[in-house]
């Protein structure tokens, strides 16, 4: 009985160690349960007190606010700019393609008159070739040493030779330099 005794005391201890430990266990899984998934009470009850809200707290959300309506209020006037300067960059562009078109007529319209102008200079430097040098002679007298110059640079050389010995002798020195490009 003595050794029935002493068997019981040794399996009743080791119970009670088990239940120690799982009590100690239990214990803090309680405890664990209600610090994370338990509301403290003093939340329960923060919506029955008003919310308080100091002067400096205040002034900084008024002064946040105003300065956030300020940065949208900005971007409104950028973007409205922006709508302006896609605008008039639209319309600069337009009137550069005019611009150009009208350029491209200008200097087709001076290509048919220099052509007009070179064949009439053609023409004029074959009736004055067909002329003699005596009746030439005044008619170039009258005109200036450029142009006679031009005219003589589009005759034969042999036609030249006859014709400046008729001009004056001034006119014909000076002629002689244009021609020659002496100065």
């Amino acid at each position: 009985m003595k050794d029935y005794l002493k068997h019981r005391d040794h399996q009743d201890q080791r119970i009670m160690k088990k239940d120690a430990s799982f009590s100690l266990c239990s214990c803090c899984a309680l405890w664990l349960i209600l610090f994370c998934f338990v509301p403290a009470p003093h939340s329960l009850y923060a919506a029955d007190k008003p919310v308080q809200v100091s002067p400096d707290e205040m002034e900084g959300a008024t002064s946040l606010k105003a300065r956030e309506d300020a940065v949208i209020a900005r971007e409104k006037e950028l973007a409205e700019r922006q709508k302006q300067i896609s605008g008039l960059q639209a319309e600069l562009d337009e009137k550069l393609s005019k611009i150009n078109a009208l350029q491209k007529d200008v200097e087709e319209k001076l290509a048919e008159i220099k052509a007009a102008q070179d064949l009439s200079f053609k023409n004029l430097i074959k009736v004055y070739s067909a002329m003699s040098a005596s009746k030439l002679a005044p008619l170039l007298s009258q005109m200036s040493d450029q142009n006679v110059a031009r005219i003589l640079r589009a005759m034969k050389t042999d036609q030249v030779a006859q014709i400046m010995p008729k001009l004056d002798p001034e006119k014909a020195v000076r002629i002689s330099r244009l021609l020659g490009r002496f100065q």
